[in-house]
């Protein structure tokens, strides 16, 4: 593949993971939605930015079978369309339930691309190769979380409805895909792609394996992240050491961090390997333990960094070691497994956090995060007696 190519394709896959967090958008529209619609109860208007994750689960798991009809790319453009059709379609409507559908649809596109923002790297690149694009992917992703905060703000102030004007992105997403992703054909209309594919796996034999130990674990490492963004603010009010738009800033520092680790992954996996699992969550448990003793914001910032850098070696690791657990075909099914993890995490953590507290007898965030340190601790530890499969080591 020519240099020229190399990058257009590049760039095309990683264009995709900017929507990935594309629902949380329209966040900051809700106190100016609850009084355009005065007779919709406060919680169905926050569920506009909930629901997307509902649809995004459930098309997570059909994006494996529809791109097999369709096609990889197709699959793809087809989601971001959707995402672009139904991201602008409050602009124009009145209906508070046309628009709570819309963002229902939007999930939908989400979740047709978003296992294949990890498996299409698997597809494409292998070895280093594959290690290095997996990093560059979670910063493009942390990337579009702070492109996407900037641009909310801004067009907040024009109104909420032109908040929603933020979903034009799909247009050059679309269209740097189209151009940059070669065409594929169904799987059972490309006979090439058989040859060289290991046979079709069943979702039950994949979760026998260790792909469950691995979904497990990026549930567990997003639990964790979860934690920190809910729990930074509070900790820093009850220690009285900041206000709470400190909370907003320490915030954006771990994007920040969580976007430089990414690009800094592949180097890292050179270095050490499948060292990189244990290493990064007791790192990171570390910075959580310090970070519940912190009384400074000059120390709570450079926790966070810290706790940005090393969770951000997490992910990456964990995808690119589903593909080669699955084998060459079954990546996109690999990668539905963990995104259904990650949504899983994210829903249940304010649950495990109430009984966490419940558990150790108090609900102040040092304690929280001084308990999920010792957790993380544990678990960090237990993943040393993970091997890494053969071929991940291998460099192109």
């Amino acid at each position: 593949m020519k240099k020229r190519s190399r990058w257009r394709l590049a760039t095309a896959l990683l264009s995709i993971s900017v929507l990935l967090t594309s629902a949380n958008a329209v966040a900051g529209t809700i106190p100016l939605m609850t009084a355009k619609f005065p007779t919709v109860p406060l919680s169905q208007i926050e569920s506009l930015t909930t629901i997307p994750s509902l649809s995004i689960l459930i098309f997570v798991v059909l994006s494996n079978p529809i791109a097999k009809r369709l096609g990889n790319k197709a699959t793809v453009l087809l989601g971001v369309l959707i995402v672009l059709i139904a991201g602008l379609i409050p602009t124009f409507v009145n209906s508070f339930w046309l628009i709570l559908a819309s963002r229902f649809l939007l999930g939908a596109g989400v979740g047709l691309f978003n296992a294949m923002a990890y498996s299409l790297i698997s597809t494409y690149y292998e070895g280093t190769q594959r290690q290095t694009m997996m990093g560059y992917q979670g910063s493009v992703n942390s990337l579009g979380n702070i492109l996407m905060f900037l641009v909310s703000s801004f067009l907040i102030g024009l109104g909420w409805r032109e908040v929603y004007l933020y979903y034009l992105i799909a247009i050059p997403v679309f269209l740097l895909f189209w151009w940059g992703v070669p065409n594929d054909r169904p799987a059972n209309e490309n006979s090439d792609q058989q040859q060289t594919s290991q046979p079709a796996i069943s979702l039950g034999q994949l979760l026998k394996g260790r792909l469950m130990i691995y979904a497990l674990l990026v549930l567990f490492s997003m639990m964790i992240a979860q934690t920190v963004v809910v729990k930074i603010s509070g900790l820093i009010l009850a220690a009285g050491y900041g206000k709470i738009a400190d909370g907003s800033i320490a915030l954006a520092i771990l994007g920040v961090a969580t976007m430089i680790g990414g690009m800094l992954y592949g180097q890292v996996f050179k270095l050490i390997h499948r060292f990189i699992l244990p290493l990064g969550l007791i790192i990171a448990a570390i910075a959580l333990f310090a970070l519940s003793r912190s009384q400074s914001l000059g120390l709570t910032y450079t926790l966070t960094v810290i706790a940005g850098l090393s969770t951000s070696l997490v992910g990456p690791y964990l995808f690119a070691g589903s593909a080669e657990i699955a084998g060459k075909g079954n990546e996109t099914l690999a990668s539905s497994i963990l995104i259904v993890g990650i949504n899983i995490g994210v829903f249940i953590t304010p649950y495990t956090l109430s009984g966490l507290s419940r558990l150790i007898g108090s609900d102040q965030p040092a304690s929280i995060l001084a308990a999920v340190s010792v957790v993380l601790t544990v678990i960090g530890g237990l993943t040393f007696l993970l091997k890494e499969p053969d071929s991940a080591e291998k460099s192109n």
